[in-house]
């Protein structure tokens, strides 16, 4: 492949990319949300096996893209986006996956 071509198809992935990021950007900013959201669903911190069990990992993995998906769908209330809300339910039940298949 040529240098020409690299370089081509590199502006056109950073193109699309900045496509992806203008077309997400309707859901708000997530990402200046999410410290503050994770505070408030965990007052006493995170626990600390979050960081040191690959299956906590996965649970808290999980449950990450489950408050993505609420805050989103939050951040979009007005358009009642069925997007956000179909996606929050499919990680609820792979969260309740999660959760059964960890059980002790």
């Amino acid at each position: 492949m040529s240098k020409n071509i690299k370089r081509e198809k590199i502006i056109h992935s950073l193109s699309k990319a900045q496509e992806t990021f203008i077309e997400r950007s309707v859901y708000g900013n997530t990402y200046d949300q999410y410290g503050d959201v994770l505070k408030a669903l965990f007052p006493k911190g995170l626990p600390t096996s979050v960081l040191t069990d690959v299956e906590e990992m996965n649970r808290f993995g999980n449950l990450t893209h489950i408050i993505y998906k609420l805050m989103r769908y939050c951040n979009q209330w007005d358009k009642k986006h069925k997007d956000s809300i179909h996606d929050l339910g499919v990680y609820a039940f792979i969260q309740e996956g999660i959760d059964d298949s960890t059980k002790g």
